[in-house]
């Protein structure tokens, strides 16, 4: 009866639709007459609705019925196969309109079996991995999660027995680069090409490092774009103002270790120049190359030194003439020498680069050098004089080393 019924519903519909579309109907319907046939030949409702079974309280219009599986970044926050799956397969779309024309490739991540056994299927129960079937997060606004019982298995072809798959990623790097375990064996399915979610593009990584390095702040770290293998961008905001970027393409051995399946090419670190001050704060985002959007990786509140310094003695020993005698240091130089200026009765009268030696700096300054002294004389008429000295910072800010009251005699 059931079967009859089935050819029947067939041949209603089949004047109105094509062959792709008559196979699948007809096997909904089929479906619908195996598993409900006394609601489907008495009620009146779809095929579909009929045969719809979802989570609990799940409309069957709800994205956890629509068959598919959801992607592993709604379940854990990043598009990378969760810890305790592996790749067990993958298939590619072709016109996605997410990787600029190019082809994008779903992988299937399928949970582990452990000591449980798979039959001939090459599939092991839920029950038994330890996988439960459901909407995603528990949400019926999520795909399902845990449900499928299926394997392409082009990855991980040593692994005999595997899960049901618990989410997937999506990606527009070839599956094989991202995984060695994967082959190049392709399976095309174009009817996904549409299937996202915006975290799926996200970048993601870390900030490992915000310090003064005198006159400039060093920032660095690591950001994955899991859509692309290329490196990623990140942008550098300081006091709320873009400040610059990096391409975070640097080889990180931790990375690698710890993200296999991009490779360890995602390291960055930049040196952005910085007024001094007490409270620099500094922001980080990696850029999405597919969406534009930016992730937030994280921010440090440091001081940046700015240039110093110390004056020893101003003297007018020596008629007309007065005598400088001190250090000057420009963090933002390095080892390059500071430049000072020279007031004289609130007039700036000089501007002069220091580097005479100072051996007594080395332990003051370090590895920055000894050679930031100045010690030279300065013409002056006779008369009581003020004459004061700063040290000015290439990259902004100045410091005051203080005024010194003299007396310079006539010649």
């Amino acid at each position: 009866m059931r079967g009859a019924l089935a050819e029947r519903a067939s041949r209603i519909v089949s004047w109105r639709v094509g062959r792709r579309e008559l196979l699948r109907k007809t096997a909904l319907v089929g479906t619908a007459m195996a598993v409900a046939p006394l609601r489907y030949a008495t009620r009146p409702t779809s095929a579909y609705a009929a045969v719809c079974r979802c989570g609990p309280g799940c409309a069957c219009g709800s994205l956890c019925c629509d068959g598919y599986t959801e992607f592993c970044c709604t379940l854990n926050g990043q598009n990378r196969c969760p810890d305790g799956t592996v790749t067990g397969g993958w298939w590619k779309v072709d016109g996605s309109q997410f990787c600029g024309g190019a082809a994008r490739y779903y992988l299937d991540c399928n949970s582990q079996c452990g000591p449980c056994d798979c039959g001939g299927n090459g599939i092991c129960s839920g029950a038994c991995s330890g996988t439960p079937c459901g909407c995603a997060n528990g949400s019926c606004g999520n795909r399902k999660s845990g449900c499928t019982m299926f394997r392409y298995g082009q990855c991980h072809q040593e692994m005999r027995c595997i899960g049901p798959i618990v989410c997937r990623v999506v990606t527009c790097t070839p599956p094989w680069i991202l995984d060695p375990s994967c082959g190049t064996a392709s399976r095309t399915d174009n009817a996904t090409r549409f299937h996202t979610r915006p975290c799926a593009d996200q970048p993601f990584g870390a900030v490992d490092e915000v310090r003064d390095v005198g006159g400039a702040i060093r920032v660095s770290g690591w950001a994955i774009n899991p859509s692309d293998q290329s490196p990623t961008e990140v942008r550098i905001f300081l006091d709320g103002a873009y400040a610059g970027r990096v391409s975070a393409g640097d080889h990180r051995a931790d990375i690698a270790a710890n993200f296999g399946s991009f490779g360890g090419n995602h390291g960055f670190t930049v040196t952005i120049p910085s007024p001094p001050g007490d409270n620099r704060l500094v922001c980080v985002y990696a850029v999405s190359a597919v969406t534009g959007f930016g992730t937030f990786l994280g921010l440090g509140t440091l001081p940046v030194a700015g240039p110093t310094g110390h004056l020893d003695f101003v003297t007018a020993d020596e008629p007309g003439k007065v005598r400088l005698i001190g250090w000057a240091f420009d963090p933002a130089a390095g080892i390059a020498p500071a430049t000072i200026q020279v007031n004289v009765d609130g007039t700036q009268v000089l501007l002069r680069q220091v580097g005479d030696i100072r051996p007594d700096l080395a332990e003051t300054l370090g590895d920055r050098g000894i050679y930031h002294g100045f010690d030279f004389p300065l013409d002056l008429p006779p008369g009581p004089h003020r004459v004061c000295v700063v040290v000015l910072g290439s990259r902004g800010g100045f410091a005051d080393l203080g005024c010194v009251d003299v007396v310079v005699t006539a010649p």
